[in-house]
């Protein structure tokens, strides 16, 4: 009989570890998108040329999505070099339209 209470409480402490691990690593990911999402939101309102309150930026594992409205191609095609040139902007996704 102990030693099943032993095992058990093996086992739930395991599964314990596990799951606050995954939100550590939930936690982390979402720190660092957010800090990516940052620093390209920045760059595109210092950008002379764009409009970088109009558009939106959204990251998830470390994939940039791009929305908004701009005024002609070149700056959609800027928005998109902006957001590449940042560290940790694995893969840009450029929504962004002409008005």
């Amino acid at each position: 009989m102990k030693k099943i209470y032993i095992l058990i409480s093996i086992v739930l402490l395991l599964l314990t570890s596990c799951s606050t691990n995954q939100v550590a690593d939930e936690t982390t990911e979402y720190m660092a998108s957010s800090f990516v999402t940052s620093k390209i939101k920045a760059k595109l309102v210092a950008t002379v040329g764009l409009k970088g309150f109009d558009i939106s930026v959204k990251t998830y594992n470390n994939e940039i999505i791009l929305t908004g409205v701009v005024d002609n191609g070149q700056q959609v095609a800027l928005a998109g070099a902006v957001a590449r040139s940042v560290k940790g902007a694995r893969r840009v996704r450029n929504h962004i339209v002409v008005r």
